[in-house]
C-alpha cells in the first residue's frame, strides 16, 4: 500500500526506470503498465452509515519477453522495480516461446485534457459521510419498507502510465464519484426480491443528482417487486429495461473478441458480414468514452483507442484486436486491449453503447403479454448460445396491466433473441458512464411460471 497518489508524470518515469532495468536483467522487450489510485468511501450497511475510510494503492505491472517467451511480475513498490524486472525475465525464460510474442510498436496518441473537476477532489470524508447520511434519509423517508444490505459513495482519483522498449509513453489522470445501494423492501414477513442500483460522474455539479435518481430507481425496484403472484407459462415476448440488457449482450461481446475467433470459441468467426441480428441493433465499442464521460486514449498497451462498430443494423462488422491477437489474424490492432496492471493484457470493449431505436418506452413495455425481465440469475452458453435462468423482481405485462411476478424461468438461445428484437426505445440511459443502452423486446422465448 502507497502512501499517496503518484502523479502522472512521476508515474511515467518510473515506468521508464523499469523498462531500462528488465533490459538490464536481459529482457529483449519490456513494458512497464502502473496504475496509482486513492479512494475516499463511506459505506452503508443494515440501514445505517457503517464507516468512512481513505486509501491509496500503486501496483506496477512488468511484461517482458525474451526469445519469443512471456514473463510478467507485479509489485506496488517502486524501489523494488529491479527485482520485479528479475523476476519476470526469470519466469520467461522458463515459459514456452512464442512467435506471435512481443510488444507493438507506438502510435500517435490524441491529445485530450485529463478530466479532473477540482470540486470532486475536495470531498473528504466527512462531506462524503453527510452526503451519505442526507441520502440515506431521503431513501427511507420514500418507503420505510426499504431495507439497505448495503452500499456506498465514494470518490476515486486515478493515474495510469505505461512506458515500453519499443516506444510507447502514455500516461492519464482522472477522478469519479459515484455510490451504489444493495437491498430490498420488507412487508410484515413479506420479503420483496433484491434490488441493485447507482451510478458514477466525473463532475461534482453532477453527483448529487446522479445519485438521487440511482436511489429512487433503486426504491421503485425494491418496492415494485413486493406483492407478487404466480406468473403464467407461455412462448412469447420479453421486454429488458436498459439495466438488463448487459446481461444479453454479454456473452455476445465475449465472442466478438477476436481471441475467441482464434481459439475456435467463437461461433461469429465466419459470419463478418453477415446478418447476425435485428437490422434495429446496432452495437459500437466507443472508444474515447461517453460523451460527458471520456476515459484514458490509449488501452492496456498503450494503442489508440477506436471507435469500433461491432454490430451495425444486425450486420457483424468487426471483432476487437489487442497487438496478440492483431498479430494472429495478420491485421493492425483497434485498441480493444483490457486489463490493469496486476494482469496481462485480454481482449474486450472499455466503453459500449446500443444506439435508440425508434419506439417510446411507453409503447414499447405495451404487449398483450410478455415478461419484463428486471434482473436475470442463471447460466448461458456463449458458444452454442443457448441460456436458462430465473427472473428475480419481474413483471408480467398482460392486457395493458402490470403486475409483480414470483420467480420465473426463460429460455432460449442467445443468437435467436438478436434475430428477434422486435423493438428498441428512443430513450438511453448511461450507466456509470461506461455504458448506455436503450430497452429491447424480443420475442418467441420460453416463459415458464415456477
Amino acid at each position: 500500500m502507497a502512501s499517496a497518489l503518484i502523479s502522472p508524470e512521476n508515474l511515467l518515469d518510473l515506468c521508464e526506470q523499469g523498462v531500462r532495468k528488465a533490459l538490464a536483467a536481459g529482457a529483449d522487450q519490456a513494458e512497464v503498465f502502473a496504475n496509482s489510485g486513492r479512494e475516499t468511501e463511506v459505506t452503508f450497511e443494515k440501514n445505517d452509515l457503517n464507516l468512512a475510510r481513505s486509501s491509496s494503492e500503486t501496483l506496477f505491472g512488468v511484461r517482458v519477453f525474451c526469445g519469443g517467451r512471456l514473463g510478467f511480475a507485479t509489485s506496488n513498490r517502486p524501489e523494488e522495480l529491479a527485482e520485479t524486472a528479475a523476476e519476470a525475465v526469470a519466469l520467461a525464460k522458463a515459459s514456452p516461446a512464442d512467435p506471435l510474442n512481443g510488444l507493438p510498436d507506438p502510435q500517435p496518441l490524441p491529445s485530450v485534457p485529463f478530466p479532473l473537476d477540482s470540486g470532486l477532489l475536495e470531498l473528504d470524508a466527512a462531506t462524503l459521510t453527510q452526503l451519505g447520511s442526507e441520502l440515506l434519509e431521503r431513501v427511507r423517508a420514500q418507503d420505510s419498507r426499504i431495507t439497505i444490505d448495503s452500499g456506498s459513495i465514494s470518490v476515486e482519483e486515478d493515474t495510469l502510465a505505461i512506458a515500453s522498449s519499443t516506444g510507447i509513453r502514455a500516461n492519464y489522470h482522472s477522478v469519479e464519484g459515484g455510490g451504489s445501494l444493495f437491498g430490498m423492501a420488507i412487508d410484515g414477513e413479506e420479503v420483496g426480491s433484491f434490488a441493485y442500483d447507482g451510478d458514477s460522474v466525473q463532475k461534482r455539479a453532477d453527483l448529487i443528482p446522479a445519485l438521487e435518481r440511482a436511489f429512487d430507481r433503486f426504491v421503485s425496484k425494491c418496492v415494485g417487486a413486493l406483492g407478487a403472484t404466480q406468473g403464467e407459462s407461455f412462448r412469447g415476448t420479453i421486454v429488458l429495461p436498459p439495466d438488463s440488457v448487459e446481461d444479453l449482450l454479454g456473452d455476445l461481446i465475449a465472442v466478438l473478441g477476436a481471441d475467441a475467433v482464434r481459439k475456435g470459441k467463437s461461433p461469429l468467426a465466419q459470419k463478418m458480414g453477415s446478418l447476425i441480428a435485428s437490422p434495429l441493433l446496432t452495437v459500437v465499442s466507443e472508444g474515447l468514452g461517453l460523451p460527458g464521460y471520456p476515459i484514458e486514449p490509449f488501452d492496456r498497451e498503450g494503442i489508440p483507442r477506436q471507435i469500433t462498430p461491432l454490430v451495425n443494423e444486425g450486420i457483424l462488422c468487426n471483432f476487437m484486436y489487442n497487438s496478440y491477437e492483431s498479430r494472429a489474424a495478420g491485421i493492425p490492432s483497434n485498441g480493444h486491449s483490457t486489463g490493469g496492471a496486476g494482469s496481462l493484457p485480454g481482449v474486450g470493449p472499455a466503453c459500449l453503447s446500443v444506439a435508440a431505436g425508434q419506439t417510446p418506452m411507453s409503447e414499447l413495455y405495451a404487449v398483450d403479454r410478455g415478461i419484463i425481465v428486471t434482473r436475470l440469475s442463471g447460466s448461458s452458453n456463449p458458444i452454442t448460445g443457448d441460456f436458462s435462468g430465473v427472473v428475480k423482481g419481474g413483471f408480467l405485462v398482460k392486457g395493458g396491466e402490470k403486475r409483480p411476478i414470483l420467480e420465473t424461468t426463460i429460455a432460449g438461445n442467445l443468437y435467436d433473441c438478436l434475430r428477434n428484437i422486435s423493438a428498441i426505445s428512443k430513450e438511453v440511459t448511461i450507466f456509470n458512464g461506461s455504458t448506455a443502452f436503450p430497452a429491447l423486446r424480443i420475442e418467441d422465448v420460453s416463459v415458464t411460471a415456477g
